[in-house]
């Protein structure tokens, strides 16, 4: 799926929902972040999320937020979302000087994105099998 104004995209990659932001984004692109972000969560087909922050080139605090909540949205379910760039020297900025940055999963590729996705639903797995309800 790919939006009209080619902003946001959802694909699938090595069982992992792929949703990538491009160019600039802000409070006009809010609905439509998060749609995909929740969308990619409740993907039953793929084991993980990897947001795509390679051609973002411009982020405020909107999009920080769709991140954010989305981000704590998989944790609850659990379901591993990670960030892959490289990112954009404006984009890098928001997450650190928001602080952002430490307490999301970022990576610097995709390709390293993908394998931190599978190594957590690996870790999701193992914790799931030794919980005491499991059993």
């Amino acid at each position: 799926m790919v939006s009209d104004r080619q902003r946001i995209d959802v694909t699938r990659q090595d069982r992992v929902t792929v949703v990538s932001f491009r160019d600039d984004m802000d409070l006009t692109d809010e609905a439509e972040a998060y749609l995909a972000l929740s969308g990619a969560r409740g993907d039953t087909g793929t084991t993980g999320t990897l947001l795509d922050l390679a051609g973002l080139t411009f982020a405020d605090s909107t999009t920080l937020n769709v991140i954010l909540r989305a981000y704590n949205e998989h944790q609850a379910v659990p379901r591993p979302f990670v960030l892959s760039g490289p990112y954009h020297p404006a984009v890098d900025r928001l997450f650190e000087i928001t602080g952002a940055g430490e307490a999301l999963e970022m990576t610097d590729s995709r390709a390293e994105g993908l394998r931190r996705v599978h190594e957590l639903r690996e870790r999701l797995g193992s914790d799931q099998a030794s919980a005491p309800d499991a059993q």
